[in-house]
């Protein structure tokens, strides 16, 4: 065979089995290859050049969104980071509306399926977990999962030092939080507590998808009842404008509230993507904006020309911000609004006083008591037996419950308690 026909070949099997050796190292690692990767294989990726030049700015395009990797970052602002960086590479490109469902749900997928690097990506919960008996609710989101499985316990601690909770227990906002703040989209709180946003302003954190709705509003009205005021932080396009004056103004069945509007609006949004949208309406989106409190700017901005049937015009995302970016601006927004510390009057502090010191006197005693247990503690015959018995009487304890009401009843108190349990085992 000719020298040159041959060494053709072989470039051309190494390049067709190139992906095959990485998923085959996958399958190595993971025993499996999973459908998705087996599919690409086969027929290919839709948008080859598009993935090939995302892949190539990928991680350039995370660390700007993260801060270098400091701050989690939303799927949707990897895009943001990463389309001028892939149009600086091929301007011939098509990046359509399509392109950041694309990217967000395919591309960047397979990249971190693929590379594997340590990142801390967020996509928004998807439904939730919740567990018996504990009432943990985890939702079905990466962060979420991810802390959810790196905290799974089995071990217990036999003689366990006895948990003294320095945080007072409340609920509501009262001595605890004096704002709130509205997202309206999933997948920010996430980020925002990573910063420590909710605990360095004493905030709660809220957020809907869409259009808020009758509970959402009834909360914020409680809310205001109780001199917690609320702040709503949405894109800048016209469904932003809709949240704001739908917590104004409130729902059918729902009275508005005096929420303050955070942004983004014009200001905000000076260096930052926009996004062309489409309205599929025969009525101006201007005379809507208007009602909503949208600048003449603001609305030649949103909507910039009609076309057949429809509208068109531009609209940018609070995903358009990095991470820093989001951070730094809701910061200041937040300092001019002149949010504080939750510091509660001096009667409560007092009382908080006297329960701080009441407990840690207490855990003193406990420790000595957990000493002297884990010298003397004895357990009956038999235990199976008699927890098997009471789950079959009640299936809706648990196990432990069973264990703590045999001993609530005496049968495993003391040590006395213990040797006559073995004494009486027959008559059990």
């Amino acid at each position: 065979m000719n020298g040159a026909i041959a060494a053709d070949l072989s470039k051309a099997v190494r390049e067709v089995a190139r992906g095959w050796k990485t998923e085959k190292r996958h399958a190595d690692r993971n025993d499996r290859v999973s459908h998705h990767s087996l599919t690409r294989m086969r027929i290919g990726s839709v948008r080859p050049i598009t993935r090939e030049v995302a892949f190539e700015v990928m991680e350039q395009a995370y660390n700007h969104a993260s801060g270098g990797g400091r701050y989690y970052a939303n799927a949707r602002q990897i895009m943001y980071a990463a389309r001028p960086l892939m149009l600086a590479k091929e301007p011939s490109l098509s990046l359509d509306s399509k392109f950041s469902v694309y990217f967000t749900q395919t591309i960047l997928k397979d990249y971190l399926e693929e590379e594997n690097p340590d990142w801390k990506v967020v996509w928004d919960a998807r439904g939730h977990l919740i567990e018996p008996y504990t009432g943990k609710s985890v939702g079905l989101g990466g962060i979420n999962v991810m802390e959810y499985m790196q905290n799974w316990t089995e071990d217990f601690e036999e003689y366990p030092k006895l948990d003294i909770v320095k945080q007072i227990k409340t609920s509501g906002p009262s001595n605890r939080f004096g704002a709130v703040l509205f997202i309206e989209k999933e997948g920010f709180t996430e980020i925002l507590k990573n910063a420590g946003i909710d605990r360095k302003y004493d905030i709660a954190l809220m957020s809907t998808k869409g259009l808020p709705v009758k509970a959402a509003c009834d909360l914020a009205e409680e809310f205001e009842s109780n001199d917690v005021t609320t702040y709503v932080l949405h894109d800048f396009d016209l469904a932003g404008f809709k949240i704001v004056k739908t917590l104004r103004e409130g729902t059918r069945m729902a009275e508005g509230t005096n929420v303050v509007e955070l942004g983004l609006r014009m200001a905000d949004i000076t260096d930052l993507q926009s996004e062309p949208v489409e309205y599929h309406q025969r009525k101006d989106p201007k005379e809507y904006l208007e009602e909503c409190g949208a600048t003449p700017e603001e609305q030649d901005f949103l909507v910039e020309k009609s076309y057949g049937k429809g509208w068109v015009g531009q609209r940018v995302e609070i995903n358009a911000m990095t991470s820093d970016q989001l951070i730094t601006w809701l910061e200041k927004k937040l300092k001019e609004g002149g949010i504080k510390k939750v510091i509660p009057e001096n009667k409560t502090l007092v009382s908080a006083y006297h329960r701080a010191k009441y407990l840690q006197e207490l855990k003193t005693q406990m420790e000595k008591q957990r000493k002297q247990y884990k010298r003397n503690g004895h357990a009956p015959k038999r235990l199976r037996e008699r927890v098997e018995k009471i789950l079959a009487k009640d299936p809706g304890v648990s196990w432990d419950s069973a264990i703590w009401g045999l001993c609530a009843n005496g049968d495993l108190s003391t040590k006395k308690k213990a040797s006559d349990e073995r004494a009486g085992e027959k008559s059990v």
